[in-house]
């Protein structure tokens, strides 16, 4: 027998927001569902509906960037309004809020997904959370912290590492790169990006897929040709298969990339080329792959590994594993995220207009 009835607006999110690569906003269509368990069904909110609504949009993203989605009037106004003087940013802020409230975010839904809270004599602003307003940032964040806990239960995390790793399609507010605002946000996602990329690239390793793991850091150095952790990561492998002339190409081109923003390789990444150049040994392996326990003679970074090592690369360097909280009995990771340093065609783009 089908159900008539129209989809349940608490089972599905009434709102769902992509940030990282293209904005996009999408709204739940309110359809009878015919099948039981039928998935929902998005329509996709037409940029123009929301591109020239500024302190709106800005309103929106700033609260999606704090943590539990909510913020004070006065921190708002200091996100989105910082040279405030000349302008009446209490009334430019509800207007703001009015604006988000009856046209951004409108569902027909009764209950507003933008709520005024008082606390302590202060107004708050906070956003309905991931049951109603999905947001890919938050759901590859959620991602990551169910994988590593799944690892430390002794269960097989790739399926959600992978789940996450499909959910990076580009920069996270790739409109809003230098917003002092979206910063620390961006941080935290692009290390998680990180940790996911090079887990799942040690993981399959483990597993002896190294093709798939060597196209998982290809993917990642065609996103960001500054990406030095990628790439030594990727040098290394091609090299144990016998492919320095593509592993030194690629150095080269990371270089090229580099010098255009007029700075150059870390101090490892050069030393890395070098001693691929004169067929010098990399590192040296164990018994294998293994996911906590590679024995590497390179740690991934940019300052200069040569204080702790020498010149010299042919010790056993530190067990590495990408891990983003330790569980008992699990070798912490040695892995020290940095900053990718961004292309300067990215920084040419944000100039055009």
């Amino acid at each position: 027998m089908h159900n008539t009835a129209e989809h349940d607006p608490t089972k599905h999110p009434l709102v769902r927001i992509t940030m990282l690569g293209e904005f996009v906003l999408e709204r739940l269509v309110r359809t009878p569902s015919r099948i039981e368990d039928e998935p929902p069904r998005y329509a996709r909110v037409a940029r123009s509906e929301w591109s020239n609504r500024g302190p709106a949009m800005a309103l929106l993203k700033v609260l999606l960037c704090r943590a539990n989605r909510r913020a004070s009037r006065d921190e708002l106004i200091e996100a989105i309004w910082p040279g405030h003087e000349a302008i009446n940013a209490a009334h430019a802020l509800d207007s703001a809020a009015s604006v988000l409230r009856r046209h951004i975010l409108r569902t027909g839904e009764v209950g507003s997904l933008l709520l005024t809270l008082r606390s302590g004599g202060d107004t708050i602003f906070k956003l309905a959370g991931q049951q109603r307003i999905w947001v890919d940032a938050d759901a590859l964040l959620s991602l990551v912290s169910q994988a590593m806990r799944a690892e430390c239960r002794g269960q097989n995390p790739i399926p959600l590492l992978e789940e996450a790793h499909a959910l990076v399609r580009g920069e996270f507010l790739e409109d809003d790169l230098y917003a002092e605002w979206a910063q620390p946000r961006r941080h935290t996602l692009n290390g998680a990006r990180h940790r996911v990329l090079f887990k799942l690239v040690d993981l399959y390793l483990s597993g002896e897929r190294v093709g798939v793991a060597e196209e998982l850091l290809f993917a990642a150095l065609e996103e960001d040709p500054a990406d030095e952790d990628a790439l030594c990561r990727l040098m290394v492998l091609l090299v144990e298969q016998q492919r320095r002339q593509e592993a030194l190409q690629l150095y080269q081109y990371t270089e090229d990339v580099l010098q255009e923003e007029q700075t150059e390789p870390a101090v490892y990444t050069h030393e890395l080329a070098r001693r691929i150049r004169q067929g010098l040994l990399l590192r040296e392996r164990g018994e294998g792959y293994t996911v906590a326990g590679v024995q590497t003679l390179f740690l991934v970074g940019r300052d200069a590994v040569s204080r702790d090592y020498g010149d010299s690369f042919g010790v056993k360097g530190p067990r590495m594993a990408i891990t983003a909280a330790p569980c008992r009995g699990q070798t912490p990771s040695s892995y020290r995220y940095c900053l990718p340093r961004r292309r300067s065609r990215r920084q040419a783009a944000l100039s055009v207009g």
